[in-house]
């Protein structure tokens, strides 16, 4: 029996991908302490989609030329579920990662989130998968952010020609077989499905982009992920002239899972990158 119904080697499944309504006028709200809703909204638009496996393409994806890249990873971290530690020891280990993949001239770690589906962490912030088509920023909470952590940093970024957000999510557990991550290719949504969403947090309200459907959108993932890999990929970019400025991007559930899977646990490392 397959560990997901789904083995490396298998082109593609059909899948459902929770869209947003394009009336919607929904609020995401993260602004208690309870754990977070694993969707945007209840007012879902839900697709049967087909999503190709990204191991198999003939040019895999990277991060510069498709927006996303699946890379290998050996980091040395004692405590993931220690958040100093995180800093002080997976913090470095990425900016490095990073600055090797894209050449940039400067990286700069601000934040990382601790995804379980279930509710059995003891931790403070506690955060489902996300079963919704979406991208973290528009352009003007990424302008927001940016001008936060670089004054933390003594930076500005009128010293930099463009700068980048980007993601890199690891799983920490052996295999995920549960709420894997599916990736879009940017290149196939268009203007009219963005949708700006408010997300109530405890002290803000801030912005994400949320997506209505469109039959053209094609998805990708990789079956059967392993703490040994992460999945690099881009929020945004604002070099205006970069053919992929951010990846939608949506947990799903797997057709045909074996229900004493184990549930996915997963970190998200949220990054800027500077280039001169």
């Amino acid at each position: 029996m397959l560990l997901d119904g789904v083995s490396q080697k298998q082109s593609s499944i059909k899948a459902e991908i929770n869209y947003i309504k394009s009336d919607s006028s929904a609020i995401f709200d993260l602004s208690t302490t309870a754990k977070s809703a694993n969707k945007l909204t209840e007012h879902v638009d839900t697709r049967l989609v087909e999503i190709a496996n990204a191991r198999l393409l003939n040019t895999p994806p990277s991060l510069n030329n498709d927006g996303f890249g699946l890379a290998k990873n050996d980091y040395v971290v004692a405590n993931y579920f220690d958040d100093n530690l995180v800093q002080t020891e997976l913090y470095p280990q990425i900016i490095k990662h990073l600055l090797d993949l894209t050449n940039a001239s400067q990286c700069l770690v601000f934040d990382h989130t601790i995804r379980s589906v279930e509710d059995h962490l003891t931790r403070t912030e506690k955060r489902a998968p996300i079963h919704t088509v979406h991208n973290d920023y528009v352009a003007s909470s990424a302008e927001n952010r940016l001008n936060i952590e670089l004054k933390k940093s003594g930076l500005n970024a009128s010293d930099y020609k463009k700068f980048q957000f980007i993601n890199t999510w690891i799983p920490l557990v052996d295999v995920v077989l549960d709420s894997p991550l599916a990736l879009g290719d940017a290149r196939t949504f268009h203007p009219e499905q963005s949708r700006k969403l408010p997300v109530a947090y405890p002290d803000r309200i801030g912005e994400i982009e949320a997506f209505s459907y469109d039959d053209n959108n094609r998805w990708y993932f990789y079956p059967q992920m392993t703490s040994q890999e992460q999945l690099n990929f881009k929020v945004f970019d604002s070099d205006l002239d970069s053919a992929i400025s951010r990846t939608p991007h949506s947990a799903f559930s797997l057709p045909m899972s074996d229900q004493k899977s184990a549930a996915r646990i997963s970190i998200e490392v949220r990054c800027i990158v500077l280039f001169d």
